[in-house]
């Protein structure tokens, strides 16, 4: 009877021990994860890490979306007054440079209600403090501050490899590049999402209005596929965009290569993608493509079939533009692919290249894929393809 007792105590001690075990060995395996972390940089992580912030920039932009409402009564003569003596600077780009317009026509066009209901529209949904606008503007000046260091980061790597010696005393030849840009927000009359200059950054805050806003079904050239990525979640992305597009431009394509090949615009649509990586290192793949959930599945399902494609049409080095409009232009989806398809897959397929090719360097345990890009900007498309290893997944 004693032994027959002691039967519920020996099953729970069991249970215990079990228990302390199945603990022991959780906790195990969350300080080894955390030791891989922390010494392998691309355990648990995205092929392509944060960039670091030098220090924060200004949460703050220039609104010049309120200067651009005409006053109530204000004569033209008026207007011009106050145009030429507040920010003229940023009046005579906004009419020549983005709209092409010349005073005289800018005026009733301001001043007719659809416009001055745009402003309006526009000063009061980004003067908010919807939590949907505070998000889009701290991941938008996290880019800035990760893109500044870029900047010097990109300006130190040339230097240091420069044949010729430095000048202590004479300014750097890209200084003017490593200062944090200026900010406008502006309503462009639906044309631009960005505009970057040397020295600015202009915000089309009216192309970032929400899928539903009322005047999107009224312009000609914004489909029904492209308000999808009106949310003001995109636009810290098209700013990343904007900023990667001239980085790699400036710093990375090889001047010698023709650039004109199918696998040339791939690969460079896929350093771009990885420079956006790095300065919205949060982001996930559908909103950095610009694509919807269903497109997405599609394909990471078909990503083999793609590949098969471009290498048994022998199309990887083909300069015909119906083959690169295929392949990188926007739309619904991709001619010649379901409807369920993405539009531009040569986005997807230089991402997961690059991505591939940063991983696969052997100083990638060493040297961050910035400076890898950076080190290898002379490298040929055919060398990234063919050091990457990429065969369709």
């Amino acid at each position: 009877m004693k032994h027959n007792a002691e039967l519920p105590k020996i099953k729970m001690w069991n249970k215990i021990k079990t228990y302390i075990i199945l603990i022991a060995a959780a906790i195990s395996l969350g300080c080894i994860a955390w030791y891989f972390n922390q010494h392998m940089p691309w355990f648990g992580k995205k092929a392509s890490p944060s960039l670091p912030i030098s220090r924060p920039m200004n949460g703050s932009w220039h609104a010049f979306y309120a200067d651009q409402g005409i006053l109530k009564e204000e004569k033209f003569e008026d207007w011009t007054q106050r145009i030429q003596r507040n920010n003229p600077n940023y009046w005579r780009f906004w009419l020549t440079q983005l709209q092409s317009l010349r005073s005289e026509t800018a005026y009733p066009l301001l001043k007719s209600p659809p416009v001055d209901s745009l402003i309006k529209d526009v000063s009061s949904m980004w003067d908010s403090d919807h939590p949907e606008i505070k998000s889009a503007k701290n991941s938008l000046f996290e880019v800035l501050a990760r893109y500044h260091s870029l900047q010097k980061i990109t300006e130190s790597f040339i230097q240091d490899h420069s044949n010729q010696p430095a000048n202590p005393g004479s300014p750097s030849k890209n200084s003017e590049s490593t200062k944090p840009l200026e900010i406008i927000g502006m309503v462009g009359l639906f044309q631009y999402q960005t505009a970057l200059t040397s020295s600015t950054l202009w915000l089309g805050l009216d192309m970032f209005m929400n899928e539903g806003y009322r005047y999107y079904p009224s312009v000609d050239h914004l489909y029904q596929y492209q308000r999808r990525r009106t949310a003001p979640s995109y636009l810290p992305v098209a700013v990343a965009r904007t900023l990667a597009e001239d980085w790699v431009n400036e710093n990375i394509t090889n001047p010698s290569e023709n650039g004109n090949t199918l696998i040339d615009q791939i690969i460079r649509e896929g350093k771009t993608l990885a420079c956006m990586r790095w300065l919205l290192p949060e982001i996930h793949d559908t909103l950095l493509l610009g694509y919807s959930a269903s497109q997405w599945n599609w394909i990471k399902s078909n990503q083999v079939e793609v590949w098969r494609d471009l290498v048994s049409q022998d199309l990887l080095f083909s300069g015909d533009p119906s083959t690169l409009s295929r392949y990188l232009s926007d739309g619904p989806f991709s001619s010649g692919y379901p409807e369920q398809s993405p539009p531009a897959l040569g986005l997807f397929i230089g991402d997961a290249v690059i991505q591939k090719w940063i991983l696969s360097d052997r100083e990638s345990q060493r040297n961050p894929p910035w400076i890898i890009m950076l080190e290898n900007r002379n490298l040929p498309s055919s060398q990234i393809l063919k050091k990457s290893g990429y065969k369709g997944r």
